[in-house]
């Protein structure tokens, strides 16, 4: 997942870096950053404006 924070916390340009191969992984994936939206403003010593983020997302997921 890459996406970019902006200095306020506000998320944007949200993409995955690759496809989990099941479209509803993915979409979840970037509804859940979208959920999260905002997110804590990034510290003053974390360099550019947006900073830029990627995050491994994984799913485990189980039999019933």
């Amino acid at each position: 997942m890459r996406f970019a924070v902006a200095r306020d916390g506000a998320v944007f340009a949200l993409t995955l870096g690759r496809s989990s191969g099941f479209a509803l992984l993915d979409q979840e994936t970037l509804d859940t950053v979208q959920r999260a939206n905002p997110v804590p403003a990034p510290p003053a010593e974390v360099a550019g404006d947006p900073v830029q983020v990627m995050v491994p997302v994984s799913f485990f997921l189980r039999g019933r």
